[in-house]
């Protein structure tokens, strides 16, 4: 069903996001919804997100009676209220056959199959983003072993048929705690894709093991080819206390609450994102937790939608 990767990336930190791509198909897993297309009883299932019931609804071409319970939502989020859980379960129907399913999350409404073997529809995207990132958690016994992976593509259907622009496929390694991921999107031509597709799955492995679990939660598309905008009447707006901070906890202060609804991004001294967080409702305060980060200068980075706000931040 899903390719199978000869071999692993490596998984970069993040270089500094210079503009983000506003497709917004609940890349932050906040919206959830209750389906009975693939499910008789129904499911609760991410908006806008395929997931093993709906491809195995699809493949019997009929309703399932049970879910899988591969992919469901989770209160342990990176940064926002759920994230999705991604699992290897047993599947009692057909466990005679498969002993344990591996869970998909798959961006798009539909399921579709093709000469090319395109499986999941994807969404409507005209842009060419520089880099994917996003949050995940790997664990279980297994976890290194069953190959947990996330596919990127851009295609383009010219006469009826569909191209790569690109694609890619990277091995996730096992991550107790949430990780930030930045993979960079290379391209080979100039093509201008209709259709972007993402997939992860918590097992790639020909046998996955159940208790493998992937959390995956606040995906960006970004670009490198925006050109932000400073001013410093507009970081004078935003003030910072305590900075240097003894623990580093800090509180932000703005004279218009619309400025810290923003997303905020933070870099070490490399130019490496150390932390993402997707925009908050407004308000005149915003309290930022890097006490898991190591001593030294970061950068604090709001993407506000009058221009881009940087302060400098010292953890002591």
């Amino acid at each position: 069903m899903l390719p199978a990767l000869l071999g692993s990336a490596g998984l970069l930190l993040a270089a500094p996001a210079q503009g983000q791509i506003a497709l917004d198909p609940n890349l932050n897993f906040e919206n959830w919804v209750q389906r009975n297309t693939a499910v008789a009883a129904g499911v609760e299932a991410p908006q806008n997100w395929q997931t093993f019931d709906d491809l195995l609804s699809v493949l019997a071409e009929s309703q399932l009676p049970l879910t899988t319970a591969t992919t469901t939502k989770t209160i342990e989020d990176q940064n926002g209220t759920f994230a999705v859980k991604i699992e290897n379960k047993a599947y009692a129907p057909l466990q005679s056959l498969i002993p344990v399913l591996s869970g998909v999350a798959s961006l798009g409404n539909g399921i579709k199959f093709s000469t090319t073997g395109d499986e999941f529809t994807g969404i409507p995207c005209t842009s060419r983003p520089t880099q994917l990132q996003f949050y995940y958690q790997l664990t279980g016994p297994a976890a290194a072993r069953d190959s947990a992976a996330v596919f990127f593509a851009l295609t383009r259907n010219v006469s009826g048929e569909t191209e790569d622009v690109t694609f890619f496929g990277v091995l996730l390694p096992p991550a107790a705690n949430y990780t930030l991921v930045s993979l960079p999107i290379r391209y080979t031509n100039n093509i201008t894709p209709d259709s972007l597709h993402l997939t992860f799955t918590s097992g790639n492995a020909r046998r996955p093991t159940a208790g493998t679990t992937l959390l995956v939660d606040n995906i960006t598309l970004v670009t490198s080819t925006a050109t932000p905008t400073r001013s410093p009447a507009l970081a004078a707006a935003v003030s910072i206390y305590p900075n240097p901070s003894p623990d580093g906890r800090y509180v932000l202060n703005a004279t218009e609450p619309v400025l810290l609804a923003a997303p905020l991004t933070v870099l070490d001294a490399t130019g490496r994102v150390v932390r993402r967080e997707p925009a908050p409702s407004a308000a005149p305060t915003r309290t930022l937790d890097m006490s898991d980060l190591a001593k030294g200068i970061y950068t604090l980075q709001l993407a506000t939608a009058k221009g881009l706000i940087t302060k400098r931040l010292v953890v002591q």
